[in-house]
């Protein structure tokens, strides 16, 4: 015979305890994630696929033969440096939601009509090219060059919104270009290794990863 529920042990009631808060914790967090979700890739995160140049988007809403799925085609043309992530927005159906992290192209089809394919930027890394092309991008292409062996980004001419000192690196979005100023090694003609201040403007950004370190001068691609 069972013992009064006043008179259970004290560790049963805890568990209890603990599995219903479990529970709570775990509906609120499902919540959330579909709120989050569902508020994602909306307004001017979301960018047609006609303007993004990371992504391809093509669709077909006159298959053959008739009454048949719709088919979808979509690929990142950024994969070296980013997630891209597709919305299909389709018409009386729920939408399609791809990530894409490779160059391999990622097919579907659907019985509702296409209305266009968009870019989440909130959601995945990048949608342009330019997006990448900030202070961080640039930076992170010189890291990966060979000139960062023996180089290292230092100085400036130009101040960034909230600091005191002149930025090593600019970018100019528009054009894909970054500037960078570094203190670069060299042998002297004593063959003592000394540094000197050097600077290179207007590299592309898909360039600033093969910049070179040429007797302290930063160069492109070779000496």
């Amino acid at each position: 015979m069972l013992p009064p529920r006043s008179r259970l042990p004290e560790r049963t009631c805890d568990m209890k305890t603990r599995q219903l808060i479990l529970g709570l914790l775990a509906f609120a967090t499902i919540i959330i994630v579909a709120g989050a979700a569902y508020a994602s890739c909306t307004g001017s995160n979301r960018i047609s696929s006609r303007n993004a140049h990371c992504l391809q988007g093509w669709w077909d809403n006159n298959p053959w033969p008739k009454k048949s799925t719709f088919g979808v085609q979509v690929m990142d043309d950024c994969h070296l440096w980013g997630k891209v992530v597709a919305k299909i927005d389709l018409a009386a159906c729920a939408d399609k939601t791809w990530h894409l992290t490779h160059a391999n192209k990622r097919t579907g089809s659907a019985a509702c009509r296409v209305s266009d394919i968009h870019c989440c930027k909130d959601v995945g890394d990048l949608c342009r090219k330019r997006d990448l092309v900030t202070l961080d991008g640039c930076r992170s292409q010189f890291n990966d060059s060979p000139a960062s062996d023996s180089c290292y980004l230092s100085g400036g001419t130009t101040y960034t919104a909230g600091s005191t000192s002149p930025s090593p690196v600019t970018t100019d979005p528009s054009r894909y270009k970054c500037s960078f100023w570094a203190k670069c090694e060299y042998i002297t003609s004593e063959w003592t290794l000394e540094e000197r201040q050097t600077s290179i403007s207007n590299v592309h950004w898909l360039d600033a990863d093969d910049l070179v370190n040429c007797g302290g001068v930063l160069k492109k691609n070779s000496c």
